[in-house]
């Protein structure tokens, strides 16, 4: 018996935050990262954003282990290339997200998009039902999905724009160019399923999110871009401009809002209370460069919806 799934991807915009205590592990694989985008410097800024996560995510989340007659096929969007390819053999650790990381140049004035990764499978029923759950008792291949428990995904960022990425997160220096990352904490975001998943669908209904935590936190049903995969332009939480909005002004920095994290909570994670935001940069006024969405970019076949994250105006 074999079931497959694909992947929900949205491009980016951006976000950030800091971190203590873990539960879910974010594990950065930059085997396809073939423009050698990934610097030192640029993947401690990653797995900067990945630990914060960590520390805000506490659900546990069994092993995918691919052996014999059970074989687990993990489909993303290969950075480099852009076309849809599979990672057959897969094996994804309890609590922890698999995540390839790469570049390319051809995004335009998309500073870069992400998703969590399909998959095809086939063994047991055992094999298969835990393949879609991991455990989490919500998630389903029909019917009414209430979590969402992906293996992992994927996030490809522009290698022909000026990025910002200080390895020191918690510093809050000005600067120019774009943050690497707020953009990094966006993607993981729709890695995470906001914007993409099932369980966030089930919540939309005419432009609005509807999710309990979300509306608590925004005072009623919270606007959406006309996709339904970000916030509306300048939906606000606690003074700051949400992460999850669809743009990010050059020279600024976003961090996770309270607004941001209860929409985790509505689509099905485990979020603890939010930590304290990281300093945001101040904004550098710069000329604002030339702004374009990146419409209907479907990075995986059968992806639900595919979103461009895109430089604000200032």
């Amino acid at each position: 018996m074999a079931i497959s799934r694909f992947a929900g991807v949205c491009a980016l915009l951006g976000m950030v935050l800091p971190a203590p205590a873990s539960a879910i592990s974010l594990q950065f694989d930059y085997s396809l990262d073939s423009s050698d985008f990934f610097t030192a410097p640029r993947r401690a800024v990653l797995e900067a954003a990945g630990s914060y996560f960590s520390t805000l995510v506490t659900d546990t989340l069994s092993a995918i282990t691919s052996d014999g007659v059970n074989q687990f096929t993990g489909r993303i969007v290969d950075p480099g290339t852009l076309a849809e390819i599979s990672l057959p053999g897969l094996s994804v650790p309890a609590d922890t997200l698999i995540v390839y990381a790469g570049a390319n140049a051809a995004l335009g004035s998309t500073l870069g998009f992400g998703g969590f990764g399909g998959f095809q499978v086939s063994g047991t029923q055992a094999f298969l039902d835990n393949a879609r759950s991991r455990g989490e008792t919500g998630p389903t291949s029909g019917g009414l999905a209430t979590e969402f428990a992906p293996w992992g995904g994927m996030l490809v960022f522009n290698s022909s724009l000026n990025w910002y990425a200080d390895p020191d997160v918690s510093t809050s220096d000005a600067f120019s160019g774009h943050d690497l990352y707020s953009v990094a904490l966006h993607e993981l975001g729709h890695v995470l399923g906001l914007g993409v998943a099932a369980s966030w669908f089930r919540l939309v209904s005419g432009g609005v999110f509807t999710g309990s935590a979300a509306m608590a936190a925004h005072g009623g049903a919270v606007p959406l871009t006309a996709a339904g995969d970000h916030w509306a332009e300048g939906i606000s939480s606690g003074g700051q401009e949400a992460a999850m909005d669809p743009t990010l002004l050059v020279g600024s920095r976003k961090t996770f809002t309270a607004l941001d994290v209860a929409a985790l909570d509505d689509i099905g994670w485990d979020v603890q209370p939010p930590l304290t935001p990281v300093t945001a940069p101040v904004q550098v006024p710069l000329p604002p460069p030339a702004i374009a969405l990146l419409a209907a970019f479907l990075a995986v076949a059968g992806a639900r919806r595919a979103a461009a994250l895109r430089p604000a105006r200032s």
